[in-house]
Formats: C-alpha cells, sequence, structure tokens
C-alpha cells in the first residue's frame, strides 16, 4: 500500500474541513456581495467598488508563476502553505479592529485599511494556493475527485446558507451599527479562515522525488513559454479562460444595481449570498457526477455557459422589473447562477488544467494557467467600473454576455484529458 493510499481517508477529511470553513468564511466576506455593499456605504463611484473586485482576483492570481518556480523545486508543499496562510489569514481581523475602534468617524480610513488587508490576505493565499493544489492532486486521485469535490462544496453550501442567515441579520435593521456590522462580518470570516489552516495542518503529504531544481528566471520563463507552444490544450483552457474572465465585468455591479437602481434594501445582500450558496450546492452535485462520468471538458463548457445567466437575468430585470414583493427573490437568481458558475472554476478549468499537467510540472502549470488567466480577471471589475461609469447597466451586462459566449465557442477546442 502507498503513502497516498494509507492515508487517503484522513486526508480527504481533512481537505474537506480545509475547504468547508475556508468558503464559509469567505462568505462573510464575499467579493459579489458583503464587500461591493461595504464598499458603496462609503462611495457610490463605481471604479472603487469595481476595485474592491479588481484587487483580490489579481492579487491571488498574478503572483502564481512566481510561487511556481519555487514550490515546484520543494520536495514537501505544506510549509509553504502553512507559512503564507498563517501570515495571510488574520488580515480581517485588522479592518474588523478599525472598525470597532474608530466607528463612523473615518470613513476613508477605514476603506485605506480594508484595502491593505484585502491585498495581503488575497496575494499570501494566491502563493499558498500554488503548493495547496499540488498536494490536492497528489493525495485525491484523478478518478476520485469529483467526489471530493462534490462532498466538499455540498458541506460548504449547507454552512454558506447558514452564514448567508447571518449576513442579513447582521447587514438588516436589527443589526449593529455602520461600521460595526461589517466589522462583525470581517471578524468571522478570519475565525474561520484559521479553522481553515487548522483542518489543513493534520494532512499527511506523501514525499515524492523531485527531479527538477529552482531556476534562475532567465531559464524558467523561456521553459514557460515553451509549455504553452508545445500543449495545445494548455493554450486553449487559457484562452477560454481569459475569455471567460470576462464575466467578472459586472460582478461587483449585481449588488449594486439591485440596491440602487431597484431599490432593493441592505437586507437583501443575506438573501443574495444564500442563493449564491445554493446555486454552488446545485451545480457542484452536477458537476461532481459529470466530472467523474464525462470528464472536466463538459464541466468546463458547462460553467460558461452557467456563466451567462447573470448578465442576461440582470439585463431583462433592469427593463421588466418583477413586483415590489417578490423582487429581491427574483433578483436572487442572478446570484443562484453566479454561485453555480464559480462551482465549475475548480471543477472544470482547474481540475482540466491538473489532468493535462505531467507531474513534474504541475506547479508551473498551475502557476501559468492562474497567472494568465489573472491578467484579465485583475483588470476585469476595475474596467467594469470604469464602463459602468461613462455608459450605463445595460451597457455593461450586454457587453459581459458576449464575452462569455466567445468563451463557449472556445470551448469546442478542448480535448477531453482521459482521451488524450
Amino acid at each position: 500500500m502507498t503513502e497516498t493510499q494509507e492515508h487517503y481517508r484522513r486526508n480527504f477529511a481533512c481537505l474537506v474541513g480545509d475547504w468547508v470553513a475556508f468558503v464559509t468564511g469567505m462568505a462573510f466576506a464575499s467579493y459579489t456581495t458583503v464587500i461591493p455593499s461595504f464598499v458603496n456605504q462609503i462611495t457610490d463611484f463605481a471604479p472603487l467598488i469595481g476595485l474592491a473586485t479588481t484587487i483580490p482576483n489579481g492579487a491571488w492570481l498574478l503572483p502564481q508563476l512566481i510561487a511556481a518556480n519555487y514550490v515546484g523545486s520543494s520536495k514537501r508543499k505544506k510549509p509553504w502553505v502553512i507559512a503564507l496562510s498563517f501570515l495571510g489569514r488574520p488580515m480581517y481581523f485588522l479592518v474588523a479592529l478599525a472598525m470597532f475602534i474608530t466607528g463612523s468617524r473615518y470613513p476613508w480610513l477605514l476603506l485605506a485599511v480594508f484595502f491593505l488587508a484585502e491585498t495581503a490576505f488575497s496575494t499570501l493565499d494566491g502563493l499558498a494556493s500554488v503548493a495547496w493544489f499540488d498536494i490536492l492532486s497528489k493525495v485525491i486521485p484523478a478518478q476520485t475527485r469529483g467526489r471530493f469535490y462534490s462532498a466538499a462544496q455540498v458541506l460548504t453550501g449547507l454552512a454558506s446558507m447558514a452564514a448567508g442567515i447571518v449576513v442579513a441579520r447582521v447587514l438588516g435593521p436589527g443589526g449593529p451599527p455602520f461600521p460595526q456590522n461589517y466589522g462583525l462580518l470581517f471578524f468571522s470570516a478570519s475565525t474561520l479562515l484559521l479553522v481553515s489552516l487548522a483542518c489543513f495542518l493534520f494532512v499527511k503529504e506523501p514525499v515524492f522525488d523531485v527531479q527538477r531544481k529552482r531556476e534562475a528566471w532567465r531559464v524558467y520563463l523561456p521553459r514557460l513559454a515553451r509549455l504553452l507552444r508545445r500543449d495545445e490544450q494548455l493554450r486553449m483552457i487559457n484562452a477560454v479562460r481569459l475569455l471567460a474572465a470576462l464575466g467578472a465585468l459586472a460582478t461587483p455591479f449585481y449588488v449594486v444595481h439591485a440596491t440602487d437602481i431597484l431599490g432593493l434594501g441592505a437586507e437583501s445582500v443575506g438573501l443574495f449570498v444564500s442563493a449564491q450558496v445554493v446555486g454552488g450546492l446545485i451545480a457542484s452535485l452536477a458537476m461532481g457526477y459529470l466530472n467523474e462520468r464525462s470528464g472536466s471538458r463538459t464541466v468546463s463548457q458547462l460553467t460558461v455557459v452557467l456563466g451567462l445567466g447573470p448578465p442576461v437575468l440582470a439585463l431583462l430585470f433592469h427593463y421588466f422589473r418583477p413586483p415590489a414583493a417578490f423582487a429581491a427573490y427574483s433578483y436572487a437568481l442572478v446570484f443562484l447562477f453566479i454561485g453555480a458558475n464559480y462551482s465549475g472554476y475548480v471543477q472544470g478549468f482547474m481540475n482540466f488544467v491538473l489532468d493535462i499537467a505531467p507531474p513534474s510540472e504541475r506547479p508551473a502549470y498551475v502557476g501559468l494557467y492562474n497567472t494568465l488567466g489573472g491578467t484579465l480577471t485583475f483588470a476585469a471589475p476595475l474596467l467594469g467600473g470604469w464602463l459602468l461609469e461613462g455608459t450605463s447597466y445595460p451597457i455593461l451586462f450586454a457587453t459581459t454576455a458576449l464575452g462569455l459566449l466567445a468563451s463557449l465557442v472556445m470551448t469546442l477546442r478542448l480535448r477531453e484529458p482521459r482521451h488524450l
């Protein structure tokens, strides 16, 4: 029995616990609902609201190419995850502390502290994720990875539904005043992020020999370019991801559109969090089944199709507004599709990369994929903010939908890795 088989159940449980606590924690500081709502309490300048999503996307994705060169040459990846997470995950405690101490006297100071903490957390977590995904691919075999994703995402969905109820209560009329209400949410986020790290500490990482040593950048970067030239499927999945990233043009503005244009109250943010969770829960079950039955190509295509839901629905609600009694529940469908779409980014796109990557090149493939994807994902919310500032919500939603349609066309050129 190999070391991987011996500790399979333990590692499965620990990584599921890690995933559930992490994603539930992030529900309290959601980039699609809570954070845009918080920034909108201080300013209605659309590019600044977009920046709140631009920073975590870019800071998480762009540095991963750097991490890949270091992680790929290490026999043990676990110490990288622990050290970087220990530094990054308490960052939202600092935001909560600033809110509790200063109150609403210095709103722009709160915004500055928030942006600094968000940048630090996202950067450190992005660096750690290269090692985390490499460990995942070693301890959870490809043939059972679909059930791992489903188990993690179903449990996450149930826990995050409870988080959505808490968010609704905290941000509702009976909750604490601003900014203490958001401070309570950020405190909860950091607490669960540290619980997630505690679960990861019990993972037993198998140690394999590493054939490749860390390379000088003048050698490493040209080698990455050769990987792209040589592997057509790596190029294709990156092209699909880059076009799908245009879906992020509108991501921070759905909640603002609901509250400012449709007149829904701040308490609807909790409903939107729950709807996003339910969407992810339903999709994760379907995608886990599809992943094991049909492979990551099918899941990638479904992910892009689901991404079309939010801009199309938001455009529809902009012109044909639902009755006031059902407005919040109707608009929650936008976030239902957002949650379903997000479930596919790991089960579809990332799993596709893990499947096509040679084991010795896996950190390089992950780092290359995330950094290239980060170039547009980083800029998209900010560009969406400028587009909204200069045009209108219908233009923003229509542009987003067109980008996703182009991504869907590109998925036709993907080949299922199991058949390669």
